[in-house]
């Protein structure tokens, strides 16, 4: 914000003060003696250094931001994303909000881009390769996104493949892993994440790739229920779940949530799995280690997700530059929305390169002139 010079109450009684009459020695009124060329330039000078300095004064970071970002289901993983980045911007530009604008995912998210309905939105990184690359359902790609950073990696594991199902049911059925589902062909009920968030075809690949296919499940007597991951956690309580997959952070409360109210058995997946779903649908293969959960008696590999702020490759140069600068330079106040994000984080992490879409050009700007990127 530019401080204008010589405004308000103030500016009006200098004014004034300039424009007094003195009274002469008959006692009438008559104008102030005209300034010679040389004082006037001088004041000249001097009001315009002044106007000058206040402009130079004027802090960056007074002018508060009111932005909307489009996110995924409420009280998901990613709406803590959005709590810390709205904190983190806050930091920057007191008076800044952030409003979490809730979806159906990351690829309605792409496309309310595309429309320019949003400036901001939270895209996981195989549903910004499915966008960009014009895979359906979408009908052409969208090469207008761009990135201005990673809120997480894969590597922080923030979005972490999970199955878990109720202890009763797996020892009903002698269930241990989940190659076993597809030995055995128990009943089971079933939830994977909501359609059009590619979380639940991440869930569907794994199965898949484990030999058990969403018809399967049916021919079996079971189940395939399509729900966010806070309908998942009720239904499980309620006992209409036998189980769920889905990608969230380890130890969520969500899973927290369940583990309260059920005996929970985590069912490893096998690595060729994971590499196999991995390769198709986006994602880096990763871990979960046993004693992480006291439910998971043994390590289980797991597929790994990040996710992108992304924006339209016409957005303002100066907005992009210092959403980006709020984020970076206020990064601990990030971090502190979830303790995965706080150990995970780091200004590397949120710069990584090689994402599905190019970076904007003044978030790159900034990368460089930290020296975050080349």
């Amino acid at each position: 914000m530019v401080a204008m010079p010589m405004t308000g109450q103030r500016g009006r009684c200098a004014l004034r003060s300039a424009q007094l009459r003195h009274k002469s020695k008959k006692g009438r009124t008559s104008p102030a003696p005209r300034a010679n060329r040389g004082e006037r330039d001088m004041r000249a000078i001097l009001f315009t250094a002044l106007a000058g300095a206040a402009i130079v004064a004027a802090p960056a970071s007074a002018q508060p931001y009111n932005l909307t970002i489009a996110g995924y289901s409420p009280g998901g993983l990613v709406s803590t994303v959005g709590a810390g980045l709205d904190k983190a911007l806050a930091a920057a530009y007191p008076g800044s909000t952030l409003t979490y604008q809730t979806s159906s995912g990351g690829l309605a998210n792409a496309m309310m881009l595309e429309q320019k309905k949003v400036p901001l939105g939270l895209v996981a990184d195989h549903e910004l390769a499915v966008a960009v690359n014009g895979r359906a359902p979408f009908k052409k790609p969208l090469k207008d996104l761009r990135i201005l950073f990673h809120p997480y990696s894969p590597g922080s594991r923030f979005q972490a493949s999970h199955v878990i199902v109720n202890k009763a049911w797996a020892d009903r059925y002698g269930i241990a892993t989940v190659a076993d589902i597809a030995k055995k062909k128990p009943p089971l009920r079933i939830a994977f994440n909501r359609p059009g968030n590619l979380d639940g075809d991440m869930s569907i690949a794994l199965m898949a790739a484990e030999g058990i296919t969403q018809a399967d499940i049916r021919k079996w007597g079971g189940q395939v229920v399509r729900a966010a991951s806070q309908e998942m956690t009720s239904l499980m309580l309620d006992r209409r779940l036998d189980g769920v997959s889905f990608g969230i952070s380890i130890n969520h409360p969500r899973i927290q949530e369940m583990d309260n109210g059920l005996e929970l058995v985590m069912l490893p997946m096998s690595e060729a799995a994971v590499q196999k779903a991995t390769n198709e649908v986006g994602g880096k293969p990763c871990m979960i280690k046993a004693g992480e959960y006291k439910f998971l008696a043994a390590n289980s590999p797991s597929a790994c997700i990040g996710m992108s702020v992304v924006v339209r490759a016409d957005m303002d140069d100066a907005l992009a530059y210092n959403i980006v600068k709020g984020v970076i330079d206020n990064v601990d106040d990030y971090r502190s929305a979830h303790r995965l994000l706080k150990s995970a984080v780091t200004l590397q992490s949120l710069t990584e390169a090689g994402g599905p879409a190019p970076f904007h050009p003044a978030a790159l700007k900034y990368f460089k002139e930290k020296g975050l990127a080349k």
